[in-house]
């Protein structure tokens, strides 16, 4: 078989080509993470110690907002809302339903993730607010709390991730309204992370 010039050069030309393409597609999938994110969330609050009492573990959603401040340091914003049956009461029946808002802000650290890899873990800490409604209370309390947590996220495109959010939330309240002076409610929810 007879190779000419112009076969050599289009066969040249083609793995030329393919090179190009695929190096983009790598680099596409490879993209570093955006800077700035919005997240959807939902899953189970937990109240635990003494507002366990009172309280049952029941359903939450959440939305979350992030901004990359650095390589490493991360300013998080996230709201949490659960939804709580009243625990059972030691002479029988069942305590009043009370749904708690959790609304905090947070430094995040990156612990583990590179623009090459699907995974980032950011372990965070900050403060905010916890809202409690007592059904039948008439009025809600707020109260100051600390936040401890972590973001688990896999990138499956260059915008889109899926996020796991585990956070404990620990509200200084009043023993007189709560029956404790310190509610640790965490919140453990999943959703997903869009990125710009």
């Amino acid at each position: 078989m007879r190779i000419t010039h112009r076969s050599m050069a289009a066969a040249v030309a083609s793995m030329a080509l393919l090179g190009v393409t695929s190096n983009a597609f790598a680099q596409d999938t490879e993209a570093a993470p955006a800077k700035f994110y919005v997240e959807a969330r939902g899953g189970i609050n937990v109240p635990t110690f003494d507002i366990a009492d009172a309280a049952d573990a029941g359903p939450s959603f959440g939305a979350g907002i992030g901004y990359q401040l650095n390589r490493k340091l991360w300013l998080l914003a996230d709201a949490d809302f659960g939804f709580h049956s009243g625990a059972d009461l030691p002479g029988g029946g069942e305590g009043p339903d009370v749904n708690v808002n959790h609304y905090v802000a947070k430094l995040g650290y990156e612990v583990f993730g590179h623009a090459g890899s699907p995974w980032s873990v950011i372990v965070n800490a900050g403060g905010g607010a916890l809202t409690f409604d007592v059904d039948g209370a008439g009025s809600s309390n707020t109260y100051p709390a600390i936040n401890v947590g972590a973001k688990i996220t896999y990138r499956m495109t260059p915008t889109l991730s899926i996020v796991l959010s585990p956070q404990g939330d620990i509200a200084f309240t009043k023993e007189d309204v709560l029956g404790t002076d310190n509610a640790w409610v965490w919140p453990f929810t999943a959703g997903f992370r869009l990125g710009f």
